[in-house]
């Protein structure tokens, strides 16, 4: 097994702000940071080797150069990993599917949330009450965002599937650990009036109409998910907590690497040394393969199935 820790990239949002520093990063007093990719292989945020023998390489670089130690998967590194702290709202949006994205020559950009902090009495704007493509865009266009926009409680540890298709925001002071495929492709749909450089954001309402699910899929939270909380064809989430696992922790389904994300604590994996926001890459695995995960860490570890 080869696991190296990862240098995230940082992206500057007009909802960002400095609660990334929460998180265990450094961010400049000066910059309004919204999200750290912690494990990219896109272009828009690469991330880069910390350590070991492909330090500063970027993630791209070694899967490309080593499909073999990545269970030979081909094409373009296919999972994202950020994660988000706005501080104002997230713009209103939804994301396509695979059909619907060959015109970006990208993958379709299903996603989730696992919710590593919020206020009190929190909510995310998940889903939508239209019937009717007719009723979406009726709604959309006499913005009556009030009565189309579903809000729905969480609180710290749960977790949502946001399939594409589905509208969705994230609102002010929710810090989520996002998992994705590996695809920038985002239809904004409402932005709460905002400017950016004195100017409206722009907006994509004609794709959002096409690309939404009408009417809306009804997708259960999970509440404070643990250990397998999530597995489809796209990408599998696992928790691990050392104040509740007895074992290392091995590979529960065939895959190819392991993403490993610290979001409390510190502590040791495999001997070495984590702290809060470490995240890093395991590949070149095989079925005995293993994390010995010890200290006080809560660490999330996810997958693609091969």
């Amino acid at each position: 097994m080869n696991i190296f820790k990862i240098n995230p990239s940082f992206s500057e949002r007009v909802w960002g702000g400095q609660k990334l520093n929460s998180m265990g990063y450094n961010i400049p007093k000066d910059k309004k940071i919204g999200e750290a990719w912690v494990i990219s292989a896109h272009e828009n945020g690469m991330g880069f080797a910390a350590e070991g023998i492909w330090k500063g390489k970027s993630v791209k670089e070694i899967f490309e150069s080593n499909r073999t130690l990545f269970g030979n998967v081909q094409g373009s590194f296919p999972l994202l990993v950020k994660i988000l702290t706005p501080e104002q709202n997230l713009s209103v949006q939804v994301h396509p599917n695979d059909e619907l994205a060959k015109k970006h020559n990208d993958f379709g950009k299903p996603e989730s949330w696992y919710v590593l902090d919020c206020p009190d009495n929190a909510k995310l704007i998940y889903g939508h009450t239209a019937k009717t493509k007719k009723e979406l865009a009726e709604m959309i266009e006499k913005d009556q965002w009030k009565e189309l926009l579903v809000e729905v409680p969480v609180k710290k540890g749960d977790f949502l599937y946001v399939p594409p298709g589905k509208i969705h925001a994230v609102t002010p002071n929710v810090v989520v650990y996002e998992l994705q495929r590996s695809s920038d492709i985002t239809y904004r749909v409402y932005d709460y009036g905002r400017l950016e450089n004195g100017k409206p954001r722009k907006l994509h309402i004609e794709d959002t109409i096409v690309s939404t699910t009408v009417p809306d899929t009804n997708i259960a939270i999970i509440n404070n998910a643990t250990k397998l909380i999530h597995s489809n064809e796209y990408f599998s989430l696992y928790l691990y907590e050392t104040s509740k696992e007895t074992k290392p922790f091995k590979l529960i389904e065939k895959t190819g690497w392991l993403q490993i994300t610290v979001i409390e604590g510190t502590g040791k994996i495999n001997g070495v040394d984590y702290i809060l926001g470490d995240c890093s890459i395991a590949c070149d695995l095989n079925e005995s393969s293993s994390l010995d995960i010890t200290g006080n860490l809560k660490v999330l570890i996810s997958w693609i199935k091969l």
